[in-house]
C-alpha cells in the first residue's frame, strides 16, 4: 500500500476492484457451481463497502472545501443529486423499460416497485426472489442510501460525525440479532435498507479517517492505521475461511453470522484502502490492468443488464426451437452470455453512460466564490 500521498486521487485500483466484485455476482447467477458455494452476496457485500467509501468521500471533500469558501452546504445536495441521477437513473429506466417492453413477467408485475426504486421492498414483502429482477434489490438498497446519506455527512457536526457513522454500522447487527431472537422473517431481511448499514458504515468510516487532519499531517498515525486495516482484513480472511470450511459453526447462533459478515467487512476495508491509496505487486498491476479497469467502468451496465441476458435468451430458445445440450452446450451458452453481456453493456458505456457523465461537470459541488469580508 503506497501512503506517500495523503490524498489518493484518481483510484484506478477501485475499478479493478468492482471488476471482481461485478464477475463474482455474475458467475453466482449463471453457474451452479458458484451458486452452491453460497458465495452470491461477496459481490454485493464489496459493491456496498466501495459505494460508502467513495460516496462518503466526495461529500467530505464538497464539506471541506464549502466550509472554507463560507459556501451553502445546500448547494453540495443539489449537485449530489443531479450527478447521481445522470449516473444511475437513465440507463436504470432504459433498462427497465425495455424488459418491460420485451416482455419480462417480473418487471410487468412488479413494475410501479421497480420504478419506484423499491425492488427489495418488493421482495421483503413477497418473501421470495423475483426471477431475472431479483438483482434491483441492492440497487434499491443504494439509492435509498443516497436519499439521506448527504444530509448525514454534510450536516452532524465535526465532532459527532465519527460517532454517527459508527452508530449507523451498529444499527444493521442490532436489528438482525432482534430479529432473530423474535424469530422475525428470515433470509429475505437482507434486503431491507437497515440490513447493509454496516457495509455501506464501514466504507464511510473508513473514508472519515482518510479525510481526517490526522491522517493528513501525522505520518507515524497513518502509517498505524493503514497496518491496522491490513491486519483486520487478515483476521478476516482467516475467521471467514474457517466459516466456509466449517460451515457448521454458522448455525450456532445468529452472532456466528454477524461475526462472519464484520470479518467480511474487515477483508473488504483492507482490499479497499489498499486498492485506494496503490497496491504494490502483482496484484496492483492485476488490479489496474486496462482490461480489470474497463470491466470496473462498465460494471454498473454489466450488474443491471446480467440477469436479463439469459432470461431473454432461453426465451429466444424457446421460441425458436433450440434445446440447450443439443443445440448448444453449457459452456458454450455461457459463451454466448458473455459476449451478449459486454457487448450491451460496452455499447451503453460508449454511447450513452459516457456521454451523460459529461454533463455532471455543469452541477459543482462547491460554487467558487470569495469568503464575506467580516466588518469589525
Amino acid at each position: 500500500m503506497n501512503l506517500k500521498h495523503t490524498e489518493p486521487g484518481y483510484m484506478v485500483q477501485l475499478d479493478g476492484l468492482r471488476a471482481i466484485a461485478v464477475a463474482i455476482v455474475i458467475l453466482f447467477h449463471w453457474t451452479p457451481e458458484v451458486k452452491e458455494t453460497g458465495l452470491g452476496g461477496l459481490g454485493v457485500q464489496l459493491f456496498f463497502v466501495l459505494s460508502g467509501y467513495l460516496i462518503t468521500g466526495i461529500l467530505l471533500d464538497a464539506r471541506t472545501k464549502a466550509e472554507h469558501l463560507g459556501a451553502s452546504k445546500a448547494q453540495i445536495v443539489k449537485s449530489f443529486y443531479a450527478r447521481r441521477f445522470l449516473r444511475i437513473f437513465p440507463l436504470y429506466y432504459l433498462v427497465i423499460g425495455v424488459a418491460a417492453l420485451l416482455g419480462s413477467y417480473n418487471v410487468l408485475h412488479y413494475l410501479g416497485w421497480h420504478l419506484g426504486y423499491l425492488t427489495n421492498f418488493a421482495i421483503f414483502r413477497e418473501g421470495f426472489w423475483i426471477g431475472e429482477a431479483s438483482h434491483l434489490w441492492s440497487l434499491a438498497v443504494e439509492e435509498q442510501f443516497y436519499l439521506f446519506w448527504p444530509f448525514v455527512i454534510l450536516f452532524t457536526p465535526r465532532r459527532y460525525l465519527t460517532a454517527t457513522i459508527v452508530g449507523f454500522i451498529l444499527l444493521a447487527p442490532v436489528f438482525k440479532l432482534t430479529c432473530a431472537y423474535f424469530d422475525i422473517g428470515g433470509a429475505r431481511l437482507g434486503v431491507l435498507p437497515i440490513s447493509s448499514f454496516h457495509y455501506l458504515g464501514a466504507g464511510a468510516l473508513l473514508a472519515k479517517l482518510g479525510k481526517s487532519e490526522r491522517f493528513k499531517q501525522d505520518a507515524g498515525w497513518r502509517k498505524k492505521l493503514a497496518v491496522t486495516v491490513k491486519v483486520a482484513g487478515i483476521v478476516g480472511l482467516t475467521f471467514f475461511t474457517l466459516c466456509q470450511f466449517y460451515p457448521q459453526v454458522l448455525t450456532f447462533n445468529a452472532a456466528i453470522v454477524i461475526l462472519r459478515e464484520f470479518a467480511l467487512i474487515c477483508l473488504f476495508l483492507s482490499m479497499t484502502m489498499g486498492a485506494a491509496y496503490g497496491f504494490d505487486g502483482l496484484g496492483g498491476k492485476l488490479l489496474a490492468s486496462k482490461p480489470m479497469v474497463f470491466i470496473g467502468q462498465i460494471s454498473y451496465g454489466l450488474y443491471l443488464l446480467h440477469n436479463f441476458v439469459p432470461y431473454f435468451i432461453t426465451k429466444h430458445f424457446q421460441n425458436n426451437n433450440i434445446v440447450v445440450g443439443k443445440s448448444l452446450g453449457s459452456g458454450a451458452l455461457l459463451v454466448v452470455y458473455s459476449l451478449v453481456l459486454l457487448g450491451l453493456s460496452a455499447a451503453s458505456w460508449f454511447f450513452f453512460e459516457r456521454k451523460l457523465n459529461k454533463y455532471k461537470s455543469c452541477f459543482p459541488y462547491v460554487l467558487k466564490q470569495q469568503k464575506k469580508a467580516v466588518i469589525a
